[in-house]
């Protein structure tokens, strides 16, 4: 009987260390590409990035694709704002031999126009802002011509075969466009997409 005992306590022992092992590592990778997306640090961005999206857009094409955004055009300039993200986790689910948490944290960007804005063009701009960023924390500062968003985003974190068991990122997206091209209908259903 008490061989059984330690068995049972020892098995609760290696789940909840595994857990808390992998918990820490997704906390860790969360702060890391958060970080590198707030430094533009494009190299480290990808390699936090969910691999199996280099399927549909090649990791080149992307890395072009991040630059030419961040670098901005003549009319328009985004600056990413560091600021706390705040990371809250859900919980991690194993499904079909993936590991998923959807991981929130805050985002805070400004939209710097180089042309003045009309009033109400800059009011109709808020409101799209709104609607596309799925935030009602948007405001225009007429002097700079800047747009500020603050939101909650949200991630989704996948530790599975393909990345090694390593965690690493999809971007949500308003539509889930690209989650419902990446993950199988069992993964979205679970959690929640």
């Amino acid at each position: 009987m008490k061989k059984y005992i330690l068995q049972i306590f020892f098995i609760i022992f290696l789940i909840t260390n595994s857990f808390s092992q992998s918990l820490e590592e997704l906390k860790s990778n969360s702060q890391k590409i958060y970080e590198a997306t707030t430094t533009l640090n494009y190299d480290q961005i990808l390699e936090y990035t969910y691999p199996k999206v280099f399927k549909i857009i090649p990791k080149d094409k992307m890395k072009e694709a991040l630059e030419s955004t961040f670098k901005g055009t003549e009319e328009m300039k985004v600056k990413l704002i560091d600021v706390a993200p705040n990371f809250t986790y859900g919980e991690i689910k194993t499904i079909d031999k993936q590991k998923i948490c959807q991981v929130n944290h805050n985002l805070s960007m400004e939209l710097t126009f180089t042309e003045t804005l009309e009033e109400g063009n800059a009011e109709m701009m808020i409101e799209i802002f709104k609607e596309a960023m799925e935030t009602e924390d948007v405001t225009f500062n007429k002097e700079k011509t800047t747009f500020s968003i603050n939101k909650v985003a949200t991630m989704i974190a996948i530790s599975d075969e393909l990345t090694k068991n390593q965690w690493r990122f999809l971007n949500k997206d308003k539509e889930n466009k690209l989650m419902k091209m990446l993950l199988n209908k069992k993964v979205l259903q679970e959690i929640g997409l």
